[in-house]
């Protein structure tokens, strides 16, 4: 009976691979690698579905059928889902680290730090300050997140944020197109805003977000244009963008000033030559653009690859975690 069994055509797929997903109210994006690294991985599948006008349960049912089974679950929090803070360490045993960090942010929340659930990044490298990472979710989003997951048979294994998926991106393409370079920044943008981070030597230091219009920045800068948008809200919009990103630099360079930024990554889809170009001169730095198309293989059948989309990016980062815990 068990062989008979084995070759009827409802039986479950052997799950395999990593699955990588953004869940929110309205819309749902995943990756699936089949194999994965600190450094390289193989993509199976990716996809996104929008709510619409479907009631939450509706939706969540869609999502169950759309997404392929995995062995690995990796959920990413939206921006607005989680709060990333850094805070001068402690002075406690690594034991008491996380309790300590938990009333060390409390002015930063709502509530009481019971509410949530923290982790830590510690800083050890040439970019350590006597500072540390901490990111915080309140345990009602945690618990949904979970829920979530669990009711799509996908049980959770690990949360991630953009903030460390990013470092995580900037990392591999580094060791692939740039092994020399120490201080690195990647700025990644979408929908009118940017997320900033710079690491040393792999590590996490730096991470800021900013309203960031792509849309102006991309337009060739001319005699012309430069009239035109010199007057109303464009300009505005302009000047408010580079601003943010000088203020980011200049902070950078005043914190850390024996750690020169040696390269500037940049993708913002496929505005992305059209904002280098116009980044270049404003950053002071050699900038290019992120482009992880070596780090990750397609399967044969698909043509447009995820990262042509910058809201992808934070769960190909997240299929890029090293294997420590």
């Amino acid at each position: 009976m068990q062989k008979l069994l084995s070759g009827w055509p409802w039986q479950a797929r052997a799950k395999s691979g990593t699955l990588a997903l953004m869940i929110g109210e309205n819309s749902m994006r995943y990756v699936l690698a089949a194999e994965t690294g600190n450094s390289a991985a193989t993509l199976a599948a990716w996809g996104m579905e929008q709510r619409g006008s479907s009631t939450r349960e509706a939706f969540m049912k869609r999502i169950k059928l759309a997404l392929p089974p995995a062995q690995t679950t990796i959920a990413v929090l939206e921006p607005r889902d989680y709060q990333i803070i850094q805070v001068e360490t402690p002075n406690v045993p690594a034991e008491e680290l996380r309790g300590a960090v938990r009333w060390k942010t409390v002015e930063y929340l709502d509530g009481s730090p019971h509410d949530y659930t923290f982790d830590v990044l510690t800083m050890t490298g040439e970019g350590n300050r006597g500072n540390i990472i901490a990111v915080a979710a309140h345990n009602s989003l945690v618990r949904a997140r979970m829920l979530d997951c669990a009711n799509l048979d996908h049980p959770l294994s690990v949360i991630d944020v953009a903030e460390t998926a990013q470092r995580n991106l900037l990392r591999a393409v580094l060791q692939s197109r740039h092994p020399a370079v120490k201080v690195a920044a990647a700025l990644i943008a979408d929908a009118g805003r940017a997320l900033l981070v710079i690491a040393v030597r792999d590590e996490l230091c730096f991470f800021r977000r900013f309203d960031f219009d792509i849309d102006m920045l991309a337009v060739p800068v001319d005699e012309v244009q430069s009239a035109l948008i010199s007057q109303g809200a464009n300009a505005e919009t302009i000047s408010g963008s580079l601003m943010q990103l000088h203020r980011s630099l200049d902070l950078w360079e005043d914190s850390y000033p024996n750690l020169p930024l040696g390269i500037m990554l940049i993708d913002a889809g496929v505005k992305t030559a059209a904002i280098v170009e116009r980044l270049r001169p404003e950053t002071g730095v050699e900038t290019e653009a992120l482009d992880p198309s070596a780090i990750f293989a397609l399967p044969a059948e698909k043509k447009t690859p995820p990262w042509r989309e910058p809201a992808y990016l934070p769960l190909l980062g997240a299929l890029l975690r090293s294997a420590e815990p």
